[in-house]
């Protein structure tokens, strides 16, 4: 049979062109390609084509990290560049993006955490701060004129421009408007720049949720963000006319089984607003091939993350001059197309009909014209991946449904379980199985501030016998350690004021240029420890609310109890009560029905988003003394 190829766009087939060269492009430009780039304002993805390292930005490239060395560990200067690294080049490989050896590139270090940045907007906020193609070492030079720093861009396709602040007594240079703190020369190809703040749109910045709206269902893709780029170099994508009745939709909510799962996550995605009404052919996973990956009982699902579902997506789509009928695959070889999202899909027509050696099960012509297939697995999702991406997202990981220490407060149980296999936190152990709180953290959806056993013993309170743990105040002062709702890293913003259960309130203070967070009197020693979806907790190195038990500290003269119901000091343990401990009021078991509680509701409370609590106005709030 001879060889036939399909005929797919000349923008597809200049991309892939690109890859194996684009290095050497860069590096070696010649004076016909610079004519040739003013020539054209901006390539076909939408990046100004005058830039020296345009190619390179559209191949999706990254530094080779395999060679890395990690030097100077104890040192803070580094220890940033390795966070920036670690925490964000993931998330840019997920969405395509691949090393290439011996690329000179330039890492923009920003002084905010990366972990603090929305997930849907974190890819935008990585290419901000990364320029391959460029070694920027002599901004503070006469190397640079400004021709030839403004032809170089990021990877969102921005110009880097250097400019030395005139009235300057400290030869203070500026790197698109923000203030180089100094640079690092990590190897000979890569290079990081540290600048006090971040680039991007100030008006819009990247940690923008509302902590009082977000009320999203947990395990549903939310849709992505635009990009947030310039006029000068916005990429205009076509809207659907009437997206709710096009072709697709209708052909998707009409058919009664085996699509259900892709329709659900499409509606849910931005591709019913940006996808355009020409031909296109889009690959259909069959709902069996989405719940392989989705775990039995409990475990982490991987499109759980609205943002790597999107990018799944992307990739089942097919922009093509004309569409793809199964007749044609059966008659070629080999058919290569290039995915919306990027990547290369084969198709084989022997000896049975496949896409990436999977099967295709069916075909249908939708009323446009265009082509649906239905296959058997999803695309571009291995074992590899998911456990990468689970790395990234253990707070989407659903739990196993405890029984045991207190069934109807999964969070509490799960915490207690996780703190009591850490030696770090023999104490709150003992709190926790000595006081009844399990009624007040009933389901899921807290945040609980633990202290270490050094905050214990700094305040004298591992003498305390459990008879006052157990008291009223004791109670009231564990309470004051946990807020309903989940609370990440980034919404422990300065000055803001969170209630807590036992009714007291938590202050958070924190210095943009530093990595310390308080709560209140206490430090954060461990940040975002999650706890399956159910919350999430915070070390501490100090008590909070630690006022409400120290006059027990000189008047304890109990041996405190083990879990086992021996005293640790070996003699027999006492069960008379201290005549100044409180007894537990009537109120906090009333309220449900004599302790008995119910785990939450059902099973659409477990798996919504977890929602973060209202923050309250500074000026009505009292912290203790």
């Amino acid at each position: 049979m001879s060889r036939k190829m399909l005929q797919v766009p000349v923008a597809t087939l200049v991309l892939l062109s690109l890859l194996p060269i684009a290095h050497v492009a860069a590096a070696s430009a010649t004076a016909a390609d610079a004519t040739a780039a003013t020539a054209a304002s901006t390539t076909s993805t939408g990046i100004d084509a005058s830039l020296k390292n345009a190619k390179l930005i559209e191949a999706k490239v990254l530094p080779d990290l395999a060679i890395l060395q990690r030097v100077n560990q104890e040192d803070e200067k580094w220890q940033q560049v390795y966070r920036f690294i670690d925490d964000g080049f993931p998330v840019l490989e997920l969405y395509g993006y691949k090393p290439l050896p011996d690329l000179p590139y330039t890492l923009i270090v920003p002084k905010i955490d990366v972990r603090s940045i929305e997930k849907p907007r974190l890819k935008e906020f990585m290419l901000e701060h990364v320029v391959p193609g460029k070694i920027f070492d002599s901004y503070n030079g006469n190397g640079n004129s400004k021709e030839e720093e403004e032809s170089f861009g990021n990877g969102n396709g921005h110009k880097i421009v250097f400019r030395k602040l005139e009235k300057s007594h400290n030869n203070v240079w500026l790197l698109n408007g923000q203030q180089i703190l100094h640079k690092l020369r990590i190897n000979e190809n890569l290079m990081a720049i540290a600048i006090d703040g971040y680039l991007g749109d100030r008006k819009s910045p990247y940690s923008k949720r509302n902590i009082q709206e977000t009320n999203n269902r947990y395990n549903d893709p939310q849709p992505l963000e635009q990009p947030n780029i310039t006029n000068a170099h916005a990429k205009v994508e076509p809207v659907i006319k009437e997206s709710k009745a096009s072709p697709l939709m209708s052909f998707l909510a009409n058919m009664k089984t085996g699509t259900k799962v892709f329709q659900h996550f499409l509606s849910k995605s931005n591709l019913t607003r940006i996808m355009d009404d020409n031909a296109y052919t889009v690959l259909i996973p069959s709902d069996n091939a989405f719940q392989r990956w989705h775990p039995i009982d409990w475990g982490f699902y991987p499109f759980s993350v609205p943002e790597f579902t999107e990018s799944v997506l992307r990739n089942h789509f097919l922009p093509m001059q004309r569409p793809l009928r199964l007749a044609d695959v059966r008659n070629m070889d080999e058919v290569v197309v290039t995915t919306m999202g990027g990547e290369d899909v084969v198709f084989h027509g022997q000896p049975t009909p496949t896409v990436n050696n999977v099967s295709i099960m069916s075909d249908y012509n939708l009323s446009n014209g265009n082509q649906v297939f239905i296959i058997s697995e999803v695309l571009f999702v291995t074992e590899a991946v998911v456990s990468k991406l689970h790395q990234m997202h253990k707070d989407k990981e659903t739990p196993p449904l405890l029984a045991f220490p207190w069934f109807g407060a999964q969070f509490l149980s799960h915490s207690f379980l996780a703190l009591e296999r850490d030696p770090r936190f023999t104490q709150i152990t003992r709190y926790l199985n000595s006081a009844e709180i399990a009624p007040h953290i009933s389901g899921a959806n807290y945040t609980f501030f633990v202290p270490e056993d050094r905050a214990f013993e700094k305040q004298g309170f591992d003498k305390l016998s459990d008879e006052v743990m157990a008291s009223q105040r004791g109670v009231k002062m564990l309470l004051n350690h946990f807020v309903k709702g989940r609370l990440y890293n980034r919404d422990l913003r300065d000055n803001e004021v969170f209630e807590t259960i036992g009714g007291g309130h938590i202050k958070i203070t924190r210095n943009p240029g530093s990595n310390y967070t308080s709560v209140n009197n206490a430090q954060i020693t461990e940040s975002e420890v999650f706890v399956y979806n159910l919350g999430t907790m915070y070390y501490l190195d100090d008590i909070l609310y630690s006022h409400m038990l120290r006059d027990f500290v000189s008047k304890s003269t109990k041996t405190r109890s083990n879990r086992h119901g021996s005293d640790s000091g070996g003699g027999s343990r006492s069960t008379s009560r201290p005549s100044d401990v409180e007894i537990v009021p009537n109120e906090f078991e009333g309220e449900h029905n004599g302790g008995d509680y119910a785990i939450h509701g059902d099973d659409e409370d477990f798996e919504d988003e977890i929602i973060t609590p209202k923050a309250l106005p500074v000026q009505i709030y009292e912290l203790p003394k």
